[in-house]
């Protein structure tokens, strides 16, 4: 196990100014409205803390949000390897002590162990599969309806141990709406479309390979995707209707640094947003302008000038994003700030490589490789 950064440390050491964050102003409108409560009265005010003139009252509140910020990035991290495995390309966090991982074979994570789930070929005479999923990522609805995909390969099991076997051609990634309204998308611009019965191919607009697909439902769907043998790199979207390329594909600056994974979200009712990552982040929300995020701090330390390519990007909401890339670089959003988890990045291994990424609720899993071994990193937020 591997623990925060010292800031952190130090944070949960102070413990008198985050008792007084928890106490005493939990929002800033709450401080706002002790301080006109001491302008009336300083004599009988009902905050405790509200000692001296109300000019000093916005100096708590103001620590108050600096540390709120710093918990909500407070995470404790694991890591382990996979006996027999040398990489691992998929994971599916469905809660703390349940989590699925693809390597060459497939594996549940309970909190404690990691066991070897059985996985049969049902349309191929129950022929087993473990052994012969690398490479394979994962999208899941529950335990028991998920998805792996990989070349020109897709598996779907409604037990969690059969799979029934399909071909529609190259595929990378997969999302879905529903267990009726599923998305592949692979290379050479391939697109498919799963209805509950069978896979119906659709015209993307784009020669590029797609790598990453998402969406809200589906009139918003997103795949991105990239060509790094010719430099080309395409984004996108799918309104009910058809598959259209968004002008962000045409940005010099995402051109340069190419996109690398696609997420998409309600914000809230009825508000789409949605986040793509290259060497930096963008989002943008319903109709509006796309906006670059330059703050992502993905500086290479040995070369400050280049950044880690941001391989994965998924989240809760769009105040808790995650992003991740090779050697084992993490870093999360809070709506506020960006914190990156040194103990998980060594850029200086070069057998040190990541990128896969889950998250649901106080827990996030990246997978990958490390040292010629297989290599997991699980945090879970502190509270």
């Amino acid at each position: 196990m591997k623990y925060l950064p010292f800031l952190f440390a130090v944070i949960f050491l102070a413990g008198g100014v985050t008792t007084s964050c928890r106490n005493y102003m939990p929002t800033q409108v709450h401080c706002d409205t002790c301080c006109d409560t001491c302008k009336a009265d300083t004599t009988h005010h009902p905050c405790d803390t509200c000692t001296k003139p109300c000019d000093t009252c916005a100096k708590p509140c103001d620590t108050c949000n600096i540390n709120r910020d710093s918990l909500s990035h407070a995470f404790e991290w694991s890591q382990f390897s996979i006996p027999g495995e040398t990489n691992l390309t998929g994971c599916w966090v469905f809660g703390p002590n349940d989590i699925l991982i693809v390597g060459n074979n497939l594996w549940h994570y309970d909190g404690v162990s990691f066991s070897l789930v059985p996985a049969f070929d049902l349309t191929h005479n129950s022929v087993k599969l473990n052994g012969a999923l690398s490479g394979y990522s994962i999208f899941a609805f529950s335990k028991t309806d998920f998805w792996l995909v990989h070349g020109s390969d897709v598996l779907h099991t409604n037990d969690g141990k059969y799979f029934d076997d399909y071909r529609p051609g190259a595929v990378n990634a997969c999302w879905g709406s529903s267990p009726n309204d599923v998305f592949i998308v692979g290379n050479v611009g391939h697109i498919a479309h799963w209805d509950g019965v069978a896979f119906t191919q659709m015209s993307s607009g784009t020669t590029t390979d797609l790598n990453s697909v998402c969406g809200t439902d589906h009139n918003h769907v997103w795949a991105s995707g990239r060509h790094q043998a010719n430099n080309t790199t395409v984004l996108v979207h799918y309104d009910g209707n058809q598959w259209n390329i968004d002008d962000l594909s045409n940005d010099n600056q995402v051109k340069q640094n190419l996109l690398f994974s696609v997420w998409s979200t309600d914000s809230t009712i009825s508000h789409e947003f949605t986040t793509v990552s290259s060497a930096f982040v963008y989002r943008k929300t319903d109709n509006q302008a796309w906006r670059i995020d330059q703050s992502v701090p993905n500086q290479i330390p040995r070369d400050t000038a280049h950044r880690v390519s941001l391989q994965a990007i998924q989240g809760n909401n769009p105040n808790d994003l995650w992003v991740a890339g090779d050697w084992g670089y993490l870093s999360h959003w809070s709506g506020k700030t960006w914190a990156k988890y040194p103990a998980l990045f060594d850029y200086t291994n070069l057998l040190y490589g990541g990128g896969q990424l889950s998250v649901r609720g106080n827990t996030v899993c990246i997978v990958g490789f490390k040292n010629n071994n297989s290599w997991v990193a699980i945090g879970t937020r502190k509270e």
